[in-house]
């Protein structure tokens, strides 16, 4: 782009400027572009709520005094029990995790505990609440390993249900984010605390049970009954074991990554067989573009499969997605498809290390969404996904994009300011520190904490390693502070003594922050063509002074869509005649314009005000017309153009 010939000078405003208050001016319902690219009912993918008493900032603050290995869960569903429906025996392997460590800590919800052991041996137990508390045989001093045995029964009331698909067929299926695994087994509920884990279900014949990792082997019971004993290899967290069960009809694939094969299997209901293979044929694109984009599919080892379950959207279950929308055969869910894929890195291989930082996993697979498009159909579709999405979030301004998106109320954890700020909190990072460096900040950030966990902080450095940058100005308006900016911008322009003098005004109108930092590009048309404005725009009133050799007939705000915010035109925030720039228009003035067109003084700023006819250039004329004007003989003064 041509670039030359243009001078900046910059200044804030030392006067204060009477501004109206900015309205939003968002529809309330979506424009057509919006529902063109998200649809009508675009929602949350995963639309859940956290129990009562949930804290979803509350773990990564507290001392852990065990580290779980592993868990093995064998679970017996009797569907047509009143009350007895689930039937367990979980075995927990654990490390000691402080010097002496003599009662083991589980949480558990509203089931019954029939027997408990450590070691193979019997002990006591006592029950608090959602807290199942076992008697140690001793005092385990740290890195000493033990195995408690939980033997319980029930009917849960969260976590795992039994409940019929639309054709009338029994399925059962989990679905516990964030914190409802304590409903169907004992465990450590929280994201920090990953292991390796083993589902053992039996179920009636007739049905299939999936869950996450490798299929170990299938037995048929002499009481009609089958078993499936899945095993999964790589870390999980308690919110990411699962399991599906029910009549299904599975559509086998596989891809190569990395010279091997990555196993693919959709288990859907029979009825949906058909449209089911329509609706998933992108999957190995999909996994080969986050693959090249993030690092190698993490549990290459194991597979990836979706699972149709009943519940109201999808869920990330490591290797197995649980897949609760309609498969229509028209591929309505595609960016639904990608966001869950991505989440086998960005919630699966990175956990977060607790719900507070929801955002980091659901903003990154909400971008996925985007990143999807951007590959697939390209740039335009990019940008009207983000378009929509910002649509969202823009209407969501009393809702929970009013909290920050780091830790917000329990109400708002599966909130459009979680997902859909989240995602336009990383389209703002990526251009912040530029593509390389985001691109290259992910994979790093993968690769720091595979298998493992991390929070927002940690994000935070990773990116500003790779970056070189410090990020805290950036993290501490978009995920910590709540709200985004509401831009209202003007421009004015006039010739002057060889040269055009254009000024742009940036005025923010919210009410928290005070101001935002943020690169703000404009696209500037004049004879030479189009030209990128970039400034930064550091305060809540701020102006931009410019020198050029050619006339501007155009300029456009962030004309790519970086910025998240209400933006709109308005006039110049100045007073029309006021060159001295005094607060009032008088003969002191007609002396400023005749001193600067004839005793070389100083220019107004902006150098628009000395052009009161608005012809776009300074001439004696201007002197005539600020003069008739003073003796009430003539129309009121202009700013310039346009």
């Amino acid at each position: 782009m041509q670039r030359s010939g243009i001078v900046l000078l910059v200044s804030s405003l030392t006067l204060w400027v009477a501004v109206t208050a900015l309205a939003e001016r968002v529809p309330q319902q979506p424009p057509p572009e919006v529902v063109a690219e998200l649809g009508l009912n675009y929602q949350i993918p995963d639309s859940f709520f956290p129990s009562k008493d949930f804290q979803a900032g509350r773990v990564a603050d507290l001392a852990h005094d065990y580290d779980v290995i592993k868990y093995i869960l064998e679970i017996r569903l009797s569907p047509s029990e009143l009350i007895n429906k689930l039937k367990g025996h979980a075995t927990i392997q654990a490390k000691s995790g402080v010097s002496s460590l003599n009662t083991l800590s589980l949480d558990l919800a509203g089931l019954v505990v029939d027997s408990c052991k450590v070691n193979s041996r019997l002990t006591t137990f006592g029950r608090a609440g959602d807290k199942l508390n076992l008697t140690l045989d001793r005092a385990y001093k740290s890195g000493e390993l033990f195995t408690a045995e939980v033997y319980y029964h029930g009917y849960p009331l969260a976590g795992l249900y039994f409940s019929y698909n639309k054709y009338g067929s029994p399925i059962y299926y989990t679905m516990v984010e964030p914190d409802r695994s304590k409903n169907w087994f004992p465990c450590y509920d929280q994201p920090s605390d990953k292991a390796l884990s083993e589902v053992i279900c039996t179920v009636p014949a007739g049905n299939e049970v999936i869950s996450n990792g490798n299929l170990v082997n299938i037995s048929n019971n002499p009481d009609k009954s089958v078993t499936y004993h899945w095993q999964e290899n790589y870390p999980i967290a308690t919110y990411l074991i699962s399991l599906a069960a029910g009549n299904y009809a599975q559509i086998r694939d596989f891809m190569s990554l990395q010279n091997q094969d990555l196993s693919l299997s959709y288990w859907v209901y029979p009825q949906d067989s058909a449209k089911a293979v329509y609706d998933f044929q992108t999957v190995p694109e999909i996994i080969s573009l986050f693959s090249e984009l993030f690092g190698e599919y993490p549990f290459q080892a194991e597979k990836f499969s979706i699972a149709q379950a009943g519940l109201s959207g999808g869920m990330e279950n490591q290797t197995c997605v649980s897949w609760g929308f309609p498969i229509e055969g028209n591929y309505t869910y595609e960016a639904i498809v990608a966001h869950e894929i991505s989440h086998q890195w960005w919630g699966d291989l990175v956990t977060i290390s607790d719900f507070g930082n929801m955002w980091l996993k659901e903003g990154l697979a909400t971008y996925c969404e985007a990143l999807w498009k951007e590959h697939h159909y390209g740039l335009d579709r990019f940008k009207g996904h983000m378009t929509g999405l910002e649509w969202h979030v823009l209407n969501d301004s009393l809702g929970s994009v009013s909290c920050p998106i780091y830790n917000p109320p329990p109400e708002y954890l599966f909130g459009k300011g979680v997902y859909r700020k989240g995602a336009w909190v990383m389209h703002m990072l990526r251009h912040v520190i530029g593509d390389n460096n985001f691109l290259n900040g992910l994979k790093a950030y993968a690769q720091q904490h595979a298998y493992s966990t991390a929070n927002t902080e940690e994000f935070k450095n990773a990116m500003e390693e790779q970056s070189g940058q410090d990020l805290d100005w950036f993290f501490n308006q978009w995920v910590y502070s709540p709200n985004f900016p509401k831009y209202k911008w003007s421009w004015v322009y006039t010739y002057l003594q060889g040269k055009y003098y254009l000024d742009i005004s940036i005025y923010q109108g919210q009410t928290a922050p005070l101001f935002y930092q943020m690169p703000v590009d404009f696209e500037l048309t004049n004879a030479s063509g189009k030209s990128r404005l970039s400034l930064f725009n550091s305060s809540r009133y701020q102006t931009y002074s410019f020198v050029l050799d050619d006339q501007p007939s155009g300029l456009i705000f962030d004309p790519d869509n970086w910025l998240l915010g209400v933006q709109a035109q308005s006039t110049y925030p100045a007073i029309a005649g006021d060159l001295t720039q005094d607060g009032q228009v008088r003969l002191n003035d007609v002396i400023f314009l005749v001193n600067l067109l004839f005793n070389k003084g100083p220019r107004p700023s902006p150098a628009a005000l000395a052009d009161v006819d608005g012809n776009c250039r300074v001439t004696i004329a201007d002197i005539i017309y600020l003069s008739n004007y003073l003796s009430n003989k003539g129309p009121q003064p202009k700013i310039g153009c346009p």
